[in-house]
């Protein structure tokens, strides 16, 4: 028998039973979503997190607290020691290779004024804040250096925070209310959308010395700066510094790290690679489950047809044909499964953005490619591997024995 015949004879055999052959389908057709949902929206995501960053220039470095967590050793802490104080960040600051640099403290809180609240992000940063991420002052300034120096309580709003509190009337010079206290508005920032996943629209921003006395800090959360060498030695020298000023004569002691944009990209990919694993395994599962249900559904079938195997057994045919005729089926059903899987993954991809872009900018469609090739292999293999036992058990059987079965 041809195979075009033994197709034809398969796609015969379950039309007769749609209901059960789309029941059927419906394991791998949620498997194969799953999958090529997740890796789609992890590389959206892995791209945009890199775009954030890559905006800024390859100049860039950021110091945090702590040890690197993709390279310590040991149990992985919840907890992060703080160690960078305003005293190294002066001192840094004074090096030559830097041109620019801000230190930042951040914290939720409300603001109020003229009546209205915002819940809004405090940044605590320096006079060189807008310069490095190349943000735009709407009306009036940003504070100056004096004014970090002499911990002055100035404040430049975010323009959806001057919206919501002031409306079409212009906020500089009023007061709003921080943590009870007041400061005096000096500027407001033009839109600037998302940054580090986070909307600057709905972020203050006020002198890092004042925020470190308003929410009483001792430490920096991190610190953000540019430099006029290759960014290798600017990290080298960094290390090196801070070290220095710390008392740390071995690496694997470093209460602080420093990172470059390649850095950031790389860890970037890492976290989002280990989290795509972790989440297509789950989908993966699954998977696994669908083939077990068209192994049972063949079991069944090869039940429900004796009869008609022994009489095509009587009439000649041979068990490779029986054989062949029973994987075709098992296939068609994964292979259907598969594709439908797949259309809807990437529709429901291009939906999940949609949504995400409601919340927060920048996140762009991408399609798992991968994933869509590894689904359509899966489900042809779970085709194949699970509709064997069925097959060889329909193939198997002896045709005066099958024409008797009631």
């Amino acid at each position: 028998m041809r195979v075009q015949d033994l197709l034809y004879s398969a796609l015969n055999s379950l039309r007769r039973t749609k209901a059960r052959s789309a029941m059927t389908t419906l394991g791998i057709v949620i498997g194969i979503m799953s999958v090529i949902l997740v890796l789609s929206i992890g590389e959206s995501a892995q791209s945009y997190i890199v775009n954030q960053v890559a905006v800024f220039g390859s100049d860039l470095l950021f110091m945090e607290n702590g040890a690197n967590p993709l390279e310590s050793s040991g149990t992985p802490s919840p907890f992060v020691k703080e160690s960078i104080t305003k005293n190294d960040y002066s001192k840094l600051r004074e090096q030559p290779w830097i041109t620019q640099m801000t230190g930042d403290i951040q914290q939720n809180d409300t603001v109020i004024a003229n009546g209205q609240e915002f819940s809004a992000q405090v940044v605590g940063g320096s006079q060189e804040e807008p310069l490095i991420y190349s943000s735009k002052v709407a009306q009036g300034v940003f504070f100056d250096e004096s004014q970090v120096n002499s911990r002055a309580r100035v404040i430049v709003l975010g323009s959806d925070v001057a919206k919501k509190l002031f409306g079409e009337d212009t906020a500089i010079g009023k007061l709003v209310k921080v943590s009870s206290r007041n400061f005096r508005v000096v500027g407001v920032m033009a839109s600037g959308g998302s940054r580090f996943m986070q909307s600057v629209d709905n972020q203050v921003y006020i002198p890092f010395t004042t925020a470190m006395d308003l929410y009483h800090k001792k430490y920096l959360l991190y610190v953000v700066y540019k430099v006029n060498i290759p960014v290798t030695d600017a990290k080298r020298r960094t290390e090196e510094f801070m070290r220095e000023r710390h008392d740390i004569l071995d690496a694997k002691d470093d209460d602080f790290y420093v990172s470059t944009q390649e850095d950031v990209v790389r860890q970037t990919g890492q976290i989002t690679q280990i989290l795509q694993i972790l989440l297509g395994s789950i989908a993966g599962i699954s998977l696994f489950v669908g083939g077990i249900g068209i192994m049972n559904i063949m079991y069944v079938s090869v039940t429900e047809r004796v009869r008609e195997i022994g009489l095509r057994k009587a009439m000649g045919a041979k068990q490779s044909e029986i054989l062949g005729q029973f994987l075709i089926e098992s296939l068609v059903l994964t292979t259907l499964g598969g594709i439908i899987g797949t259309l809807l993954g990437i529709s429901l991809t291009w939906l999940a953005i949609q949504v995400i872009l409601q919340f927060q900018d920048g996140w762009t469609f991408s399609v798992s490619y991968s994933g869509i090739l590894m689904g359509i292999l899966v489900s042809s293999i779970i085709g194949i591997v699970f509709g064997y036992a069925p097959a060889k058990q329909a193939a198997k059987l002896d045709p005066i024995v099958a024409l008797r079965k009631e």
